[in-house]
């Protein structure tokens, strides 16, 4: 998969998260967040991230 397509670190974290790894999949939702394309694909990966950092 390419790096520069919009949902590359979402897939990303969804693969991290399904490993068990939350720490780096809490950060990795903050990145895609970052790079969303819109307010609700913002918000929502906003949420996953605050998820699993509790």
């Amino acid at each position: 998969m390419d790096p520069a397509l919009p949902r590359y670190t979402a897939a990303r974290t969804y693969l991290h998260e399904r490993a068990g790894d939350t720490a780096l999949t809490a950060d990795l939702y903050a990145e895609a967040a970052r790079a969303a394309a819109s307010v609700p694909e913002r918000d929502h990966l906003i949420r996953e991230a605050a998820r699993l950092q509790h």
